[in-house]
């Protein structure tokens, strides 16, 4: 299908990028209110759930940067924020020091886990939809996230499992699992936790 700009009265994919972008503005106040009571701003929730839940290699600035869909200057700034705060560590990367691993302190780990419920208020909002509505709902912004990832607009972290990059027990041990993208071998409490360079592997079961 070709899109075509000329023809968006009454098209059907035009009236839904209005009503996704008028959402993304409602989402967006609703976030704001309850980063305000959490006490940080939106982007820096979204800075301490990335280390919380992303593998500590993949834990980077880059990789940060591109999850929220912002430059490597902002998000350096960001981050550097969360660090004067002493919720956040840097460190070179072992394999390449041009490379900054992010890693929360125990006092970022007890704040990112209070910000484990932060977006309950849309949260809420879906609850009062009927199952049968929000499984087709569920259907059509996965294709949505689909089609956005394919043209670079939005990063998907998932899990190892299902990456084709991911060797699951390819050896005995600590870290038994093995991931050929970065060329090491990862722990079994590693791999379910989010890469942001996760490719999905064609035909495997999930």
């Amino acid at each position: 299908m070709i899109f075509d700009p000329n023809h968006r009265q009454n098209n059907r994919s035009a009236r839904i990028s209005m009503a996704l972008f008028r959402m993304s503005q409602a989402i967006k106040k609703m976030t704001q209110l309850e980063s305000d009571t959490a006490g940080f701003t939106p982007v820096q929730i979204q800075a301490l759930l990335f280390c919380l839940h992303t593998r500590n290699d993949a834990a980077t600035v880059g990789n940060f940067a591109h999850a929220i869909g912002t430059s490597h200057v902002t998000a350096v700034k960001v981050i550097n924020g969360l660090v004067q705060k002493g919720l956040i560590r840097k460190a070179a990367k072992p394999e390449d020091r041009r490379v900054t691993l992010l890693q929360l302190t125990s006092e970022g780990q007890q704040s990112a886990a209070k910000l484990e419920q932060w977006g309950e208020s849309l949260e809420a909002v879906l609850f009062t939809i009927s199952d049968d509505v929000l499984a087709n709902l569920e259907l059509g912004l996965g294709s949505v996230i689909s089609a956005m990832q394919q043209q670079g607009h939005i990063v998907v972290a998932e899990p190892c499992l299902g990456c084709i990059h991911f060797h699951p027990n390819a050896r005995e041990g600590a870290e038994p699992h093995y991931c050929g993208l970065v060329q090491k071998y990862v722990s079994h409490e590693a791999s379910l936790k989010e890469c942001p360079e996760h490719t999905p592997a064609i035909g495997v079961q999930m």
